[in-house]
């Protein structure tokens, strides 16, 4: 019934609409109720592909790479760090037996679907070209719509790829421009020239020349076109035009002089956070559109209540057939003006007061956290505060302590914190500073001069220091440096240098450093086996790790991750019972993740079928209980007996003989029955039952 909507394509998770799925289908054969085009070009959506040139420094090639690895790993091009998509235009190939052709479509037909590419299943099989200046793409593949998806032919008179940047922001145009008849004083507030562009003019051709039409571009807008006849049009469009901080609303309204003034205004600012200057600018009873998804609505209504304001606040919105006429007639006004421009390619800076892909904490991860973060678990809110941290200091340069117990997943998070930073791109150094031996970790951390020791590199050795030049350096067991390596370390952090070994010469490097310890570091400070001046420099951010009894939650999300892992590893298939995942969770793990990965490792060689059972985990937790089991039977077996075994007593022998070994190894009640995961309380009243 709902395949006309995709559902037939989703693959993960199941029983959602393509654009809510992780994954989808994008096999070139079309079912019936489909349409594929081959495509010509792509829009991206505006925050995806400023995520995607920030991670790729700007270079064409890896901003190429980026978008190919979302559309493998989705089947779609929907960027997991924003969440949002974009538009698609090709010609068409192929119609499907039962597809409603509203629009009379046939092969060869030039169409744009303003469907999002976050809901359509796309194949691309070679990108040929990038337009920095309109965040689009050229490229060959395929694309798949569904019955309804509404598309659109594009009259032969207007540039297509305006027309695409006009069309993603959906019916939001439309909508404002019908909004704005009847009102007098409006506010477009953005950080793209372009985008301020359409939403003037949208509202300038409904409210009329006498309309108050105040334009906010932020400091780091994209300017893509300049000259005589875009200075033209900016002058019928708007009334005034100021370059401010969006994100300091105060200070825009100090600069406009108009806090509560204008009927309505207009966000379309792809920054995250930028909701307030509109909310304190609008007028009691005014109108606030949203055009962006990275707008937080939510915000906005809070901060709305908070001011004690009544206003009516809309978002981006749905399709109307309307608004396909109505974004052609306006493209071809500003295509005029726009002709005779100089298009101008911005280079797209990040910025850590405009971070893409953020959110608060929260136990739902949406999926551009998923990707961010790629395989962490966070099933816990101890987990999720972990996880904020993470986020939150990756785009700073400062230097992070993360502490906690063995086998927590201390370099996880450095790791992660490094592919989420600026340097990124640079080279990630990892050190096991207790894995080297003392006489040769200077040498192995700062490198050496030629011929500085017996059996040196006769042309000397650059050090983990040097390696790591304008990268990401870490220091796992930072506990373990010898005092004397200590001091060294202090100097490359406050000076940015340090001497090889036998070198005179001072070798400059400018790393980030990340540390981890499970010791306490303040213990040795005050045992004089660690400088108190290297813990304050190294501990400017610090990160505790929770240990896996404080996220319990998480084990049965680490246990199918892991039996994933090892089935795909060992070739096999297996899989594990619900009961079995819970006797597990209740389980103490002082060796943490690592000692519950080794765990499932066993249980997937050990276990005898096809799926590891409680009764497979409680052999292999409790080894020694059962090979102290004392058999079933007496002297003759069942069979000889003539009786048939009875489960019941199976349980009841295996339950008796399990308390039995328990206490006899623990001796005490209170210690067996925390062996073998029950209360005191049950263990004392399983041994009266059985006479133990």
């Amino acid at each position: 019934m709902f395949n006309r909507f995709g559902l037939n394509r989703v693959l993960e998770p199941k029983h959602v609409l393509s654009t809510s799925a992780w994954r989808v289908d994008n096999n070139r054969e079309i079912h019936p109720k489909e349409l594929r085009v081959s495509i010509k070009r792509l829009h991206i959506e505006s925050t995806s592909f400023k995520q995607i040139c920030i991670e790729a420094n700007n270079d064409p090639q890896k901003i190429k790479d980026k978008i190919m690895d979302i559309v493998i790993r989705r089947g779609k091009l929907h960027n997991p760090a924003t969440d949002t998509g974009g538009v698609v235009y090709g010609i068409v190939e192929e119609i499907g037996s039962e597809y409603h052709n509203k629009k009379g479509l046939k092969p060869g037909d030039e169409v744009i679907c303003n469907a999002s590419l976050a809901a359509i299943p796309i194949y691309i099989s070679r990108i040929t070209k990038i337009d920095m200046a309109y965040s689009q793409i050229e490229a060959e593949g395929y694309a798949i719509l569904f019955d309804e998806f509404p598309v659109v032919k594009p009259p032969k008179d207007v540039p297509i790829d305006l027309l695409l940047f006009a069309y993603d922001e959906s019916g939001t145009l439309y909508a404002v421009s019908r909004e704005a008849k009847g009102k007098r004083n409006f506010l477009v507030v953005g950080n793209n020239l372009l985008t301020n562009l359409l939403f003037g003019c949208a509202i300038r051709s409904a409210a009329g020349p006498d309309a108050q039409v105040v334009c906010l571009l932020d400091k780091k807008s994209d300017i893509i076109f300049k000259g005589d006849s875009l200075d033209e049009l900016l002058n019928e469009v708007f009334t005034e035009i100021h370059y401010v901080n969006i994100l300091r609303p105060v200070e825009c309204l100090q600069r406009l002089n108009a806090e509560g003034h204008y009927d309505m205004s207009v966000n379309c600012a792809n920054i995250p956070g930028a909701e307030t200057v509109n909310i304190l600018a609008t007028r009691y009873g005014g109108t606030v559109f949203f055009a962006n998804l990275i707008n937080n609505y939510n915000i906005a209504v809070y901060i709305t209540e908070s001011i004690s304001r009544q206003l009516t606040i809309r978002c981006a919105e749905g399709y109307l057939e309307e608004y396909d006429e109505f974004d052609i007639d306006l493209v071809r006004k500003l295509a005029s003006y726009l002709r005779t421009a100089t298009v101008v390619t911005p280079d797209v800076e990040d910025n850590v007061d405009y971070p893409l892909g953020r959110s608060g904490s929260g136990l739902a991860m949406p999926h551009y956290r998923k990707s961010l973060v790629e395989d962490f678990i966070c099933e816990s809110r101890a987990m999720a505060n972990v996880l904020d941290e993470i986020l939150s200091v990756a785009k700073y340069d400062c230097n992070v302590l993360i502490t906690g117990e063995t086998g927590t997943g201390k370099e996880k998070i450095a790791t992660l914190i490094q592919k989420n930073s600026a340097r990124k791109m640079q080279p990630f150094v990892k050190i096991n500073c207790a894995s080297i031996s003392k006489n040769l970790i200077e040498s192995e951390l700062f490198g050496y001069e030629k011929g500085s020791f017996t059996g040196a590199n006769p042309s000397g050795k650059k050090g983990y220091f040097e390696l790591a030049d304008n990268g990401t350096i870490f220091l796992d067991e930072v506990g373990e440096l010898p005092m004397d390596v200590q001091a060294k370390l202090l100097r490359v952090i406050q000076d940015g240098e340090f001497y090889r070994v036998g070198g005179t010469r001072p070798v400059k490097t400018n790393v980030r450093i990340i540390s981890a310890t499970n010791r306490d570091l303040e213990e040795a400070i005050s045992a004089k086996r660690f400088r108190r001046d290297l813990y304050y420099r190294l501990n400017v951010f610090p990160i505790r790790v929770p240990n896996l009894s404080e996220r319990r939650a998480e084990i049965p999300a680490l246990v199918q991750y892991f039996i994933k892992k090892y089935n795909d590893k060992f070739g096999i298939k297996r899989d594990i019972t619900e009961d079995a995942v819970e006797y597990l969770k209740g389980r103490d793990w002082p060796g943490n993740i690592r000692e519950l990965e080794n765990m499932v490792q066993r249980l997937l060689i050990s276990a005898k079928g096809e799926t590891i059972t409680v009764f497979d985990v409680m052999k292999e937790l409790h080894v020694d209980l059962f090979e102290n089991m004392e058999p079933l039977g007496t002297e003759e077996t069942e069979e000889e007996k003539g009786v048939v075994l009875d489960l019941n007593l199976l349980v009841a022998n295996f339950e008796k003989n399990i308390i039995k070994s328990a206490y006899e190894k623990y001796g005490s009640s209170r210690k067996a029955a925390k062996a073998i995961g029950i209360s005191q309380s049950q263990l004392i009243r399983k041994k009266n039952k059985y006479n133990i």
